[in-house]
């Protein structure tokens, strides 16, 4: 059961990462007042297109959840792993509920989705710290640290240039960042659930 469910949780990221992208995109094309100069992404969840943004946050969520559960199995129990996991699963909890506590709810929103923004790329730093596999070890900091840069230091930058560009900018391009570390750990969560740690060429042959 648990190579089974490993796969499964695999498979989970996958599908659950490409479909959230292409249900928010469908959004930002459908929505008549969505503009990636002026907007955010959270404003979809109010007016014409909040069902299919919210569903998106929430389908999302549920789906990162179970490949949450199943990289926790997978990388086994040394504690930075296990610390790493669970801020991805948290993370993965706050996703939906970005869906569930829209824009309209002010505070409580802005909460759950910094809290969605910081944990999962931490997660992903934390798992390449502890990772021993150089390859694993790159992959993971990297993408983590990319992660927070494109929420936190871009915003910062686009304030410097000559034309306007709206946060819903900076939040795709950690959104794409943290699918890429989801969709290739997926894919070897799929091709050999057995492992306990990837090994350095798992990553290269992707």
């Amino acid at each position: 059961m648990s190579v089974k469910f490993i796969r499964w949780s695999g498979l989970s990221g996958i599908i659950g990462s490409i479909l959230t992208l292409i249900m928010v995109f469908a959004a930002t094309i459908i929505s008549p007042r969505f503009r990636w100069d002026t907007n955010a992404l959270s404003e979809m969840g109010v007016g014409e297109v909040s069902l299919l943004f919210n569903s998106a946050m929430i389908v999302g969520g549920l789906s990162y959840l179970i490949f949450g559960f199943g990289i926790r199995e997978y990388f086994g129990k040394k504690r930075l792993f296990r610390y790493g996991t669970a801020l991805i699963i948290l993370g993965s909890v706050s996703f939906s509920f970005v869906g569930i506590f829209s824009i309209s709810y002010h505070v409580l929103h802005g909460i759950v989705a910094l809290v969605t923004f910081v944990l999962p790329p931490t997660g992903f730093i934390l798992i390449g710290f502890t990772s021993k596999q150089s390859t694993m070890k790159k992959f993971s900091i990297i993408t983590g640290i990319a992660a927070l840069v494109a929420i936190f230091v871009l915003p910062a930058i686009i304030l410097f240039l000559p034309f306007n560009i709206g946060f819903a900018v900076p939040e795709m391009t950690e959104g794409l960042i943290v699918a890429i570390w989801i969709i290739t750990i997926g894919i070897q969560l799929l091709k050999n659930p057995t492992k306990t740690e990837l090994k350095t060429d798992d990553l290269v042959n992707l």
